[in-house]
């Protein structure tokens, strides 16, 4: 991504995690997700959340398999795979992606190649990064849970995705 591109204030350059951190640090900077939106522009990320990550709130999500449903916080920071709330689902379980607020389903992107190992493969959802709801700048995850094909994508870096073959429609 070009430096120009970058929005300034809405990047956030946090201190050094703690020692027990989860989160790794790289040349001195760790990246953290501050603003996630549903299709319908509501914020995943409560500031008044009492789930929070090394001081940060996750992004919040409504998962849903038949009649069970329970939300679950994504750690903010890039690269870590830290959750909190209701996680207690099977490895492999696929679950529907919703907004906590309006309860709409978060849009469907491509077909995963999971990697949980039970044989399952899920949907890539999408997570948008900005109020536009512009899809270049997203966070793609899948929908089965234990499957680490989670990724950011921005300045529409998915084409490469496609091409490489890690998700494909």
């Amino acid at each position: 991504m070009a430096k120009k591109d970058i929005q300034q204030d809405r990047l956030r350059i946090s201190n050094n995690p703690a020692p027990n951190s989860p989160i790794k640090q790289l040349d001195d900077v760790v990246i953290v997700v501050t603003q996630a939106f549903c299709p319908y522009g509501h914020n995943l990320i409560d500031e008044s959340s009492s789930e929070m990550f090394d001081g940060y709130p996750g992004i919040r999500l409504k998962l849903v398999r038949g009649e069970e449903s329970g939300e679950v916080h994504l750690s903010p920071f890039h690269g870590d795979g830290s959750k909190k709330g209701r996680v207690d689902w099977e490895p492999g379980t696929r679950l529907e992606v919703r907004c906590p607020v309006c309860d709409a389903p978060l849009p469907r992107i491509a077909k995963c190649h999971c990697d949980t190992g039970v044989g399952q493969d899920g949907d890539v959802i999408k997570i948008f990064l900005n109020p536009g709801l512009d899809d270049s700048h997203i966070i793609a995850l899948c929908n089965v849970w234990g499957c680490r094909h989670s990724r950011t994508i921005d300045n529409w870096q998915l084409i490469s995705e496609f091409v490489d073959g890690s998700i494909e429609d």
